[in-house]
């Protein structure tokens, strides 16, 4: 499990919402190019976070247990909050984008 020392961090937000593509692209994009064009050179730091926290998240089988992708969406994000209950709802509704679309 990653230690996360402030969820509440806004480049923290920033940097997942700029990697996934979330709210500003049509498909996930994991683009870190445009995380170090942002945050230079902090910008590794947040990469490993965010891959970290994205390994986690993939662990989930709300994929292979969920009817439909609303309710993989729910499961997923459900099954990441027993590990990090504290996560802002941002962050998860992010990688959930990311989980459902490459688990359509």
């Amino acid at each position: 499990m990653v230690k996360i020392d402030d969820w509440n961090d806004p480049k923290l937000m920033e940097a997942i919402l700029i990697w996934t593509g979330y709210g500003d692209s049509m498909s996930p994009r994991r683009d870190s190019s445009m995380v170090v064009q942002r945050f230079g050179s902090e910008a590794t730091k947040w990469i490993s976070l965010i891959e970290l926290l994205e390994d986690e998240f993939y662990e989930s089988k709300a994929n292979f247990e969920s009817a439909n992708m609303q309710e993989m969406s729910a499961m997923v994000i459900a099954d990441f909050r027993k590990k990090y209950p504290e996560v802002p709802d941002e962050i998860t509704k992010a990688l959930a984008w990311c989980y459902t679309f490459d688990n359509r």
